[in-house]
């Protein structure tokens, strides 16, 4: 193929891009909308309710002490993640020094996949990690630890972050999807 042809084949290209996104720009406003058509909208996302959490208390003992694991009801999990699909970011090999009266602490190795190139292949990131489990709720006579955080046992920022410590509501997903619960 010629230079000039090359030309012409791209200015051709780029005129007809332009003539197609201006014409359905200009088109746009006179599409039907879902109400002029009378389709059914979903109703937006609500967030589940609000908890109040109870105090710490020597009521609480171990055996009837439980936090969650994504869908599950667990006690003593030595995972926790912020993304139950893949655990790109997670704290793993937890050992728990205290497990009662309503409170959780123990250590624990905080990991994130810096997913370069892709996730598949990324590289994990690690560092040792003081972790504890807070905020007490009631369910079915059983008590539970909603809110997990760790801090970096160096002080220094977690791998890819850029702070020493992070949280997260390990009860979210269980109490927006409650098709699906489960106990361990």
């Amino acid at each position: 193929m010629s230079f000039s042809r090359r030309i012409l084949l791209t200015i051709s290209l780029f005129l007809t891009f332009w003539v197609v996104t201006l014409t359905l720009s200009a088109i746009q406003p006179l599409l039907p909308t879902a109400a002029v058509l009378d389709i059914e909208v979903d109703e937006p996302f609500i967030p589940a309710p609000e908890r109040t959490f109870l105090p710490i208390t020597d009521a609480v003992t171990a055996e009837n002490m439980w936090t969650y694991e994504c869908e599950f009801k667990v006690q003593r999990p030595t995972t926790m993640t912020s993304a139950c699909a893949d655990f790109g970011e997670q704290v793993h090999s937890i050992k728990w020094a205290v497990w009662e009266k309503g409170k959780a602490l123990g250590t624990g190795v905080y990991s994130k996949n810096d997913c370069d190139p892709d996730c598949a292949d990324g590289t994990l990131h690690e560092m040792a990690v003081k972790v504890s489990l807070t905020d007490l709720t009631k369910e079915d006579g059983k008590y539970f630890l909603n809110t997990f955080s760790f801090t970096s046992q160096s002080g220094e920022n977690l791998p890819k972050g850029s702070s020493a410590n992070g949280s997260w509501d390990i009860s979210e997903f269980y109490r927006i999807v409650p098709g699906m619960h489960y106990e361990k």
